[in-house]
């Protein structure tokens, strides 16, 4: 199976290196390259979409990993976007990594041996874990109704313990390979047939959702999503997102509701955004009280735009 690992890259220069150089040790590993007259064939490739990064990260690619391919994008086209310029060029699996992971040793030839087990397989992901060691849940069901209107808001902030979300992420469930309705987007195994079959990602998610779209697309198609924790993956989450806060929670809440809206109708997406505009607004109202100046400003601009569209 060839195999092309597809980084999408946005300003985390200083994660690039150890990120490309576990990657390129787990595609060394899948399996030894063949020697031949015309030279020597590997089984697959590592290429960098960069997403108009200006912190010099297409310019260490180049210098540091000179056999990494190289998409330069000269404006910032999402993340889903660009995993598709990846696919576009990929044979038979691609697999989308984010930078700021970095694959344990035979990580990747766990995923390959499963998608190839699995003739019905479109996606593989792995356990994910925090740079600590901590567990970091990746494992999800497809969102309901209580799930799209309780989750990322304060009312889960402030109590975390909601039975629909634990059951949304498989909370205090068995450690197991297992078919699951999606999985996180940091590090993902597809099979490039059953990925063209359904357009790939949405680019109208230009980040968060996009995965669970893609998830729902395929299953709809009779493909599967599967979960192989015998191969781990550190995930540091969220390094490039965090660089502009109001701007992830902005690209967030849109693909929310757009996701919300594509699936159930959007009278109830309009609904569910009104439930969170109470919420945040209810919470800007506490931290005003607090005098917390940093967290009502983020409050209130939620608030704006759960309730607009702008904020």
């Amino acid at each position: 199976m060839h195999v092309t690992i597809a980084v999408v890259s946005y300003n985390v220069r200083e994660l690039l290196g150890p990120c490309l150089d576990a990657a390129q040790r787990n595609l060394d590993a899948l399996q030894p390259a063949v020697a031949s007259a015309a030279g020597v064939a590997h089984t697959g490739e590592v290429a960098v979409v960069d997403n108009a990064s200006f912190d010099g990260s297409a310019a260490f690619v180049r210098e540091r990993f000179p056999d990494v391919t190289l998409i330069e994008n000269r404006q910032n086209v999402g993340f889903g976007a660009a995993c598709n310029q990846a696919l576009a060029a990929a044979q038979d699996a691609v697999l989308f990594l984010n930078p700021d992971t970095e694959m344990r040793p035979g990580a990747l030839a766990r995923l390959v041996e499963r998608l190839e087990r699995s003739p019905a397989a479109a996606l593989v992901g792995p356990r994910l874990v925090y740079p600590d060691g901590r567990p970091q849940p990746s494992r999800r069901r497809f969102p309901t109704l209580a799930t799209l209107v309780l989750e990322s808001t304060p009312l889960e902030w402030r109590w975390p313990h909601w039975p629909a979300l634990r059951r949304y992420r498989h909370v205090d469930e068995a450690e197991e390979a297992e078919r699951v309705d999606w999985l996180s987007g940091a590090c993902l195994l597809g099979r490039v047939t059953a990925l063209r079959s359904v357009g790939g990602f949405d680019p109208l998610f230009f980040m968060y959702f996009e995965e669970v779209d893609l998830s729902r697309r395929l299953a709809a198609r009779g493909w599967d999503t599967w979960y192989e924790p015998q191969a781990e993956v550190i995930h540091a989450h969220s390094q490039s997102a965090d660089q502009d806060v109001a701007a992830k929670d902005r690209m967030y809440y849109r693909s929310k509701h757009r996701y919300a809206s594509r699936y159930f109708g959007r009278t109830t997406a309009r609904l569910i955004t009104l439930m969170g505009a109470g919420a945040f607004a209810a919470e800007y109202a506490i931290q005003h009280v607090r005098r917390d100046r940093r967290l009502a400003a983020r409050y209130e601009g939620l608030t704006r735009l759960h309730l607009t569209g702008r904020g």
